[in-house]
């Protein structure tokens, strides 16, 4: 079965909107890598601490020895080949994950108006040459 990527669009606060996102792929039992650059995973990281009261996510660094028992994995360097199974990857960053074509699922996760939209225009046009038409779905008001 070929990867489904989809691209959510517009989203005002990517960094609460991926702790959600989380949490409810964890309660149903997914497994996930978040790709992202350091900086947003150095916020990402406590926030999946706090961010509801009373919700917590079980997340480890791509580095950790309890990487293979824990559902949310975040790298700035994703390897795909270390990581086992994996259920989707949450991509925040600016280019292609190597090795998304191994996985079921990609989410490309693009802000309103920040200055990664021409980065996601890019990463949409790989995945169309690729052969892979993916899904944009846009962030509701």
């Amino acid at each position: 079965m070929p990867c489904a990527v989809e691209f959510r669009v517009n989203l005002p606060d990517p960094l609460r909107y991926v702790c959600g996102l989380l949490r409810t792929a964890t309660q149903r039992g997914a497994r996930l890598l978040v790709a992202a650059p350091q900086p947003f995973l150095a916020e990402l990281d406590p926030l999946l601490w706090t961010f509801q009261p009373g919700s917590f996510v079980p997340h480890v660094w791509q580095d950790d020895p309890l990487v293979e028992k824990t559902p949310v994995i975040l790298a700035s360097q994703p390897d795909l080949r270390r990581l086992g199974h994996l259920n989707a990857l949450v991509n925040l960053g600016p280019d292609l994950v190597e090795g998304w074509e191994s996985l079921d699922r990609v989410i490309e996760l693009v802000s309103e108006n920040g200055p990664d939209k021409p980065a996601a225009r890019e990463r949409l046009r790989a995945y169309r040459a690729a052969g892979v038409d993916p899904t944009i779905i846009q962030a509701r008001p």
